[in-house]
């Protein structure tokens, strides 16, 4: 039986994490790609709504979508290299006789993944703020809160269905196609948070929206626990 003293478990997910990371930044060309996606989705959307004559501050409920969903597509650029990337090199072998848990495992490519995502986030942001002419002053810590729990969110969506379909013929399709439902959860919530702070409201006002995603984890924390060890040995 594999030690999962909590010790041992952070330290294996942090490593796991870490050689990820590594890996991911030498091969500056797939960070670049997802960087380039994201800020010219958002070029994109600010050119059209211009060019139909919506000049001024973007409607809350626009920037809020247009924000969510281009972070959904850059997470599923991010999870086509988490779990596939180690079936396809032959390294999941190597990853399974580490002396950590199958958990462990999953929980380094979570960190990983909310690693890259909060990375896009804080390019994307800015851009979304200049380019959508989004007026936030003060509320901007309450917006990077949202993002940051969102991008745990996607984070532990994505790994985990990553993992589920990493032995699959056509994985990337699949994996595309498998977190739209898993996901939902997690993009609704931030969705309404992100409308209403950039509509004026506070910390406060995101509370429900904010125990939603605290939920989800709780809900996907408790699923990963009770089922990963099986998706790994498979």
């Amino acid at each position: 039986m594999k030690n999962i003293r909590s010790g041992e478990f952070q330290r294996a997910a942090l490593g796991i994490a870490e050689k990820d990371l590594r890996t991911e930044f030498r091969r500056s060309y797939e960070i670049l790609s997802i960087l380039s996606f994201s800020v010219g989705s958002i070029l994109i959307c600010s050119f059209a709504w211009s060019g139909s004559g919506g000049g001024g501050v973007t409607d809350p409920e626009v920037a809020g979508a247009a924000l969510w969903v281009i972070l959904f597509f850059s997470s599923i650029l991010v999870f086509t290299t988490s779990f596939t990337r180690e079936a396809d090199r032959g390294t999941l072998g190597g990853l399974k006789t580490l002396p950590c848990s199958s958990l462990a495992i999953l929980f380094g490519k979570i960190i990983y993944g909310t690693a890259l995502l909060f990375f896009v986030e804080c390019v994307l942001i800015p851009f979304s703020i200049i380019f959508l002419n989004l007026e936030l002053g003060t509320r901007f810590p309450a917006l990077l809160l949202v993002c940051f729990l969102g991008a745990i969110g996607l984070a532990f969506a994505g790994s985990f269905v990553s993992g589920l379909v990493m032995f699959s013929e056509g994985k990337t399709l699949l994996l595309s196609f498998l977190l739209i439902p898993v996901c939902m959860p997690v993009l609704i919530p931030s969705v309404m948070a992100t409308k209403k702070i950039v509509s004026g409201s506070g910390i406060a006002e995101v509370i429900p929206e904010l125990r939603l995603l605290i939920a989800f984890l709780f809900l996907i924390t408790a699923i990963m626990v009770l089922t990963f060890e099986f998706v790994l040995e498979e």
